[in-house]
């Protein structure tokens, strides 16, 4: 388990101040037990939240509604149980869009029964029939589950009433300030007494609204007290002034000595619900939330980054290794001529060398640029990322469905930390396939790493002005193009000549070009960096032989 401790600043401190005394102000006459988080509210920092806008959803006679923040793209998507009492509702401009600017991603704000009308266990209901739909639409490896103050309880009641069942759970989950136990035998109930906008009366209410006549020492409704091993990979956040604190660290503390993966933070001088409060520590924390989630999006990836690496594999083939060890193979023609594919240079990299890439990316369904990629992603456990026609030429040789991805232009797919998006390429997509013509759209790959690199696989392309479209969208900073050609009887057929190429690499915006599709000994990469000296925008033309690897190092970013 790892434990962080976040300091707080002095402007933290006087908003939590603050807080608290309006808070004693406001008690007045008022029972104990009154709603202390309608302070934290009207101190919250909803004024500045970014743009969003949302959408109502529905399973079953659940109901939520999508947020998504301004910019939100791809295919993971965050489960978000709000706070207020298990009692109240929340807006969404409150946690909820701020959840989904952090992370980049749309966000439900699950709708789920109030107690005391709907006492446990009708919102635990609720957060499963979510979960069950989320995870039936999309892979469990794209959702996260988040929930803060009432909203974690429910989130961590969630995964252990659903830890060895063999049901699907999210790839990670976060839980701010969760009520873990509700005997309320933690230390800090007592402790953090008066340091705290909560007090214990105000928990007793919650507790007598919330569990009816369930057992406050009974599991999943005190999760605390549950079976935690099988739990995915948890984030825990709590203040340390809150009466719940340790709620948050004993629950760490068993999930971690039941081998889950735990990180466990805790904010200096917090009180129970700080994240919505107009705090640092909340953007602090806001910001570990995306740290956390976007980690296990992309497989938990905590090893040290490495430099990225391109290495050419042959004629238009290339293997690019992320910054986190993930390999992307693009187009891998490695020996055998086929058809009008005669005489390409055969590569002294073996299919069976390749054996070990994650990705398998084919641009188009040519021979020379599918090559042997079939035989690298049945001799491996590659995913096909290619057009429809390849993908049908790859179920009827035996490449299970689970293992390819069907792309046209517009199209995402993501492997651990790499996204790749297709692009429209001005070209042509055809083979024979059992005796079958097949044709399709042919492509072009943005790949993206989390890491920040941007490559754009061109594939085969000839010249157009989407070039230029591509640059103030999606911003490449490195480029493989094809710039050399195969003979066809009297014709050498060459899509982007190296002048052409050289025109492509600016209107990309790029700093770095790699050429392929050319044959060893040719004059073109030669042509292709002439074209590019002495231009204002500074362009570095790497020539690789097959074998050869390129490592890349910090250079300037595209506009």
């Amino acid at each position: 388990m790892r434990t962080t401790r976040h300091p707080a600043s002095p402007d933290d401190l006087g908003v939590i101040g603050d807080v608290l005394r309006k808070t004693r102000t406001d008690a007045g006459d008022a029972p104990a037990s009154a709603d202390t988080g309608q302070v934290v509210l009207d101190h919250s920092w909803a004024s500045r939240t970014p743009p969003f806008a949302t959408t109502p959803w529905r399973a079953d006679e659940v109901t939520g509604e999508w947020v998504a923040a301004a910019g939100t793209a791809g295919e993971a998507v965050a489960l978000y149980l709000h706070g207020r009492r298990f009692q109240y509702e929340e807006p969404p401009e409150v946690f909820a869009a701020p959840l989904s600017h952090a992370l980049g991603m749309p966000v439900l704000l699950l709708h789920y029964r109030l107690a005391p009308a709907h006492p446990y266990p009708a919102a635990l209901q609720d957060v499963l029939t979510a979960l069950h739909a989320l995870l039936g639409r999309r892979p469990a490896s794209r959702v996260v589950l988040v929930g803060h103050s009432a909203g974690a309880t429910l989130a961590l009641s969630a995964l252990t009433e659903l830890a060895g069942t063999g049901h699907a759970l999210p790839t990670a989950s976060v839980s701010v300030s969760p009520i873990t136990d509700f005997t309320f035998s933690g230390a800090s109930i007592t402790a953090n007494e008066g340091k705290d906008g909560v007090g214990r009366a105000e928990l007793d209410a919650v507790r007598e609204a919330y569990l009816g006549e369930a057992d406050p020492a009974g599991s999943p409704q005190s999760p605390l007290f549950g079976k935690l091993a099988g739990l995915p990979p948890l984030l825990l956040c709590a203040g340390s002034n809150e009466l719940l604190l340790d709620d948050t660290v004993r629950f760490a503390e068993r999930a971690d000595a039941a081998g889950v993966e735990v990180e466990l933070d805790l904010f200096d001088g917090m009180i129970h619900g700080f994240p919505v409060a107009c705090a640092d520590a909340a953007e602090t924390m806001f910001d570990r939330i995306a740290e956390f989630g976007t980690s296990w999006l992309h497989g938990g990836l905590e090893q040290p980054p490495q430099p990225l690496t391109i290495r050419r594999v042959g004629w238009a083939g290339y293997q690019i290794t992320t910054e986190q060890g993930t390999r992307v193979l693009v187009d891998p023609y490695q020996a055998d001529p086929e058809g009008i594919h005669s005489g390409l240079p055969e590569s002294p990299v073996t299919p069976e060398e390749l054996s070990d890439s994650d990705v398998v990316a084919v641009t188009h369904a040519g021979y020379d640029h599918r090559g042997q990629a079939i035989e690298i992603v049945r001799g491996g456990q590659a995913i096909l990322v290619c057009g429809p026609a390849l993908y049908q030429h790859a179920l009827s040789h035996a490449v299970p469905s689970r293992r390819c991805a069907p792309m046209v232009s517009g199209v995402e797919f993501g492997c651990r930390d790499v996204t790749i998006k297709a692009l429209d390429a001005r070209h042509s997509s055809s083979m024979c396939s059992d005796g079958q013509f097949l044709s399709d759209q042919p492509m072009s790959y943005l790949l993206t790493t989390a890491a920040g690199s941007r490559i754009l696989c061109g594939g085969d392309f000839s010249l157009s002005a989407d070039l230029k479209t591509w640059r103030e969208l999606y911003r490449p900073q490195i480029a493989v193009l094809g710039i050399g050609g195969a003979r066809i009887g009297p014709v050498t057929v060459t899509e982007l000549p190296p002048a052409e190429a050289a025109i492509a690499a600016m209107w990309l915006g790029v700093h770095t070009v790699i050429p392929v599709h050319y044959p060893p000994g040719d004059p073109a990469p030669a042509q292709l960096a002439a074209d590019l000296a002495g231009r204002e925008q500074r362009i570095q033309v790497v020539t690789l032989e097959f074998g050869e690897t390129w490592t890349s190092t910090p250079g300037p970013r595209s506009a």
